[in-house]
């Protein structure tokens, strides 16, 4: 689908001083489906750059976090569905992973914590008593 900013139509509303209106997104699906074109128009008290850096920072979030949280720990295919067993695996993969980040140099990837804390006690009761 081909994105382009177009200008505003004559229909468009005025925009007040604390509003900062943008062009309307136009959105037309690819030329082997039927043409049709779409007009989006938005409307933010934020300038571009302050959204691309709530949009930056929310990434930040998802990549340091949650996606580790999901690879390395599987928390997409937990089971835990009842009470609050949900909120509380989330809390110990959290407090988990929070140890593993501590026991080695950042350069040693997570997975491989993981393995050596399965393999290695001494690794596990060292990792463990950094916790605070």
């Amino acid at each position: 689908m081909a994105v382009t900013s177009g200008v505003r139509p004559k229909s468009f509303p005025p925009t007040s001083h604390s509003w900062r209106a943008t062009s309307p997104i136009c959105a037309s699906p690819p030329a082997a489906a039927k043409t049709s074109r779409k007009a989006v128009f938005f409307s933010s008290l934020l300038t571009p750059e302050q959204a691309l850096d709530a949009t930056r920072s929310h990434w930040q979030i998802e990549n340091g976090l949650h996606w580790t949280l999901d690879v390395h720990f599987d928390e997409d295919l937990s089971r835990a569905r009842k009470e609050n067993a949900p909120a509380n695996t989330a809390i110990l993969d959290r407090i988990a992973k929070n140890i593993l980040q501590i026991a080695d140099p950042p350069k040693v990837p997570i997975s491989h914590r993981i393995k050596k804390c399965a393999w290695n006690d001494e690794y596990l009761i060292n990792a463990l008593s950094h916790m605070r």
